[in-house]
């Protein structure tokens, strides 16, 4: 992006932050102390030109505020940042830089992820109050094992702001009945004090709101939670799709392994209570799978994925259902898997499949129409007769200023006979997506490796002109590490593969944030061969 834009683009936000700021105080609406994030940013996108036209979305959608302080404050500024102006941001290959912990018997599971907390924007990083939050897929009765296991002192080792550490902030068991386990995202409350989270039994599923105790338990001597609401919305299990907060309206929007969809009230802010007027719960897919839902808040959308192949289109208020065949319906590979990437204010959403009955795809539609706007072929997939699932893409960070100077950047497959790894990113001619590679990128050559979701975030502080990075992990077949997995990362300015060795791969990676304080810009994950946490650094994976 040249300076011109850059120049606008500061411009813009200027004012759509003081904008922001006169809706908030005209509706008495309270401003987010901090910003908590997890699975679901990054399914939530936008353009600066569409929040021109639409800046309430800045406010009624917390996820855009949190994103446009990240992405286009200027560079060196600590305003709505939490940064120390001064601080040296170390070199990436000075030092081994990261940390782990061992979890007992419990992992994120695969494609699910952390929920970190920021207690304050605006401030440097906090040692004490700064945490990061694991769901664990264990049952966490077993000798005292905890299952909701969160840490502070985060920003440790060679340089960090933080002298010792990390240190566990709590954990509890959270089972309320046996075999419970959490093998689905949490989520945090704007002001970092509650985690929701789904307990999934096999036989039912229960939606939990902990108001946690810093102090309380250890990783193999939990805690019992003594400020947990709970609530069963479901007889069948949920293994896939993790909960969708809308935080204005203090309501979470949920999917069981059945294909049914619920609505919940009163959240962080009142009791929760499950929503049974109609058109509450809405079958969406009668015994198939769903990926988590993702709202459009303006248009009263939800979007999922179907393991069956299908992506929905759901409106909140009538319940009816829209459906676009995105996969070969009970072919290898053939579901839609991850939650889908909406735009909100172009109105488009991304979707992909590892078969359509001709290849690996990503598809675009129109999100109010769900009709088709584009198909971009990634690779053989799963039509090699192998189950190859493709996981979530991600749009770089030049597409939130106009989406013809961005790209969407995915993990697909090799042609022919290759099953191995391949990256791919397309560009757009106004929303619409290309459907001509731009870019292709060799990964790993083993047929055995897969890769995970990817995670995007643009950190100002790193490079002359900030860089974008590629977050994701490779499953085996990493560079110097045999058949063990890896933590991976790329730029869009270089293709070379940053890789750190984590048996099995990563669970889903969430990252925390930019800050130029010694170790307070990194990520974290778990392996999903190994039950141990693990905190590396976005530069250099260290």
């Amino acid at each position: 992006m040249n300076s011109q834009h850059r120049y606008m683009a500061a411009w813009c936000v200027g004012c759509m932050l003081l904008t922001a700021a006169l809706w908030a105080q005209e509706a008495d609406i309270s401003q987010p102390t901090g910003v908590p994030q997890d699975w679901s940013d990054h399914s939530i996108v936008f353009t600066l030109d569409g929040l021109a036209q639409h800046p309430e979305l800045i406010y009624r959608e917390p996820r855009i505020l949190h994103q446009l302080i990240q992405r286009f404050q200027a560079r060196g500024s600590n305003v709505l940042r939490a940064v120390e102006p001064e601080a040296v941001f170390p070199d990436a290959d000075a030092h081994h830089r990261d940390w782990s912990y061992a979890l007992g018997k419990g992992h994120v599971s695969a494609e699910m992820y952390p929920a970190k907390w920021t207690f304050d924007p605006n401030a440097q990083p906090s040692c004490a109050n700064d945490y990061v939050v694991f769901g664990l897929a264990t049952a966490g009765a077993a000798l005292g094992q905890a299952n909701l296991v969160a840490f502070n002192n985060l920003y440790t080792g060679t340089g960090g702001l933080c002298t010792t550490g990390p240190s566990v902030y709590f954990a509890y068991s959270v089972t309320t009945v046996t075999g419970g386990k959490v093998v689905t995202s949490p989520v945090i409350s704007l002001d970092g004090t509650k985690i929701a989270f789904v307990e999934s039994l096999g036989t039912a599923s229960i939606f939990h709101v902990l108001t946690f105790t810093p102090g309380q338990g250890g990783v193999t001597t939990a805690a019992t939670p003594t400020a947990m609401t709970s609530l069963t919305y479901s007889s069948a299990n949920t293994t896939t799709a993790s909960p969708w907060i809308d935080y204005s309206d203090d309501l979470v929007y949920l999917a069981d392994d059945n294909g049914v969809l619920y609505k919940i009230t009163g959240v962080f802010k009142g009791t929760p209570t499950l929503v049974t007027s109609s058109p509450w719960p809405i079958t969406v897919s009668s015994g198939s799978r769903l990926s988590p839902p993702v709202l459009d808040r303006s248009r009263g959308l939800l979007m999922a994925g179907g393991r069956n192949g299908d992506l929905y289109e759901i409106n909140t208020s009538t319940g009816a259902v829209s459906v676009l065949i995105v996969g070969s319906h009970g072919a290898p590979g053939g579901g839609v898997v991850p939650p889908p990437i909406v735009d909100v204010t172009n109105g488009t959403t991304f979707a992909v499949s590892g078969n359509d009955g001709t290849s690996a795809v990503l598809v675009q539609a129109d999100t109010v129409t769900l009709t088709q706007l584009a198909k971009a072929r990634i690779g053989v997939g799963g039509t090699s007769g192998t189950t190859i699932n493709i996981y979530q893409p991600a749009l770089s960070n030049d597409y939130y200023t106009s989406p013809s100077s961005g790209a969407i950047y995915v993990c697909g497959t090799g042609t022919g006979t290759d099953t191995s790894p391949w990256a791919y990113s397309f560009g757009f001619t106004g929303r619409t997506m290309l459907t001509t590679t731009a870019s292709t990128n060799h990964l790993v050559t083993s047929a055995a490796a897969t890769c995970t979701s990817w995670t995007e975030f643009f950190n100002p502080n790193i490079g002359t002109n900030g860089t974008d990075f590629f977050f994701f992990g490779l499953t085996a077949g990493c560079p110097g590490t045999g058949s063990t997995g890896c933590a991976a990362s790329l730029t869009t300015t270089s293709p070379t593969l940053t890789t750190e060795p984590v048996d099995g791969g990563p669970s889903g990676i969430v990252v925390d944030n930019y800050s130029t304080a010694g170790q307070a810009s990194s990520i974290y994950f778990t392996g999903e061969a190994i039950d141990t946490a693990y905190k590396l650094t976005q530069n250099g994976l260290k």
